[in-house]
């Protein structure tokens, strides 16, 4: 990453924390694939500000890393580390730093929608394939882009 971008990065992650722990909400649209089924790129997630010990594993989290923002479900948490993963990765992320957590995703909107964070029984299946088939999660990825479109268009 070019160094304008890193620091342009590094601003942005900051002020969306300051904005969390100054205001104690922050809302922000989600542009990765890591979550998918449960969050979208394009969802936009709600993001209250939490101590570790309000937290708990399956539970969805904001945190700053050195590439950016990031929303991971907790796999596992021990003292002051957090364990992550995205829903469609293979692999734990790095520990995560009590210091470095913005807070808990607590709602999701979706197409003006809000929707469900808790991971129902297909998600679960869903994002297991996804995690094993990088295939299905390319077909998944253009198809949820092309239903978005669509629907942007029948609402213009």
């Amino acid at each position: 990453m070019p160094v304008g971008l890193q620091q342009r990065s590094a601003l942005g992650c900051e002020l969306v924390a300051e904005v969390a722990h100054s205001f104690g909400e922050v809302c922000l649209q989600v542009t990765g694939s890591s979550m998918i089924p449960a969050i979208w790129p394009g969802d936009v997630v709600a993001v209250r500000r939490s101590d570790l010990g309000e937290l708990r594993p399956g539970q969805i989290v904001l945190y700053r890393q050195e590439r950016g923002l990031v929303a991971h479900r907790i796999v596992h948490i021990q003292g002051n580390l957090l364990t992550t993963r995205g829903d469609t990765l293979r692999h734990d992320d790095p520990p995560v730093k009590a210091s470095d957590l913005v807070g808990q995703v607590l709602s999701l909107v979706r197409k003006g929608q809000r929707v469900n964070l808790r991971q129902s029984s297909w998600q679960c299946i869903s994002a297991s394939l996804l995690r094993h088939s990088d295939l299905c999660l390319r077909m998944t990825l253009r198809l949820g882009l092309r239903l978005r479109r669509q629907g942007t268009e029948e609402m213009a």
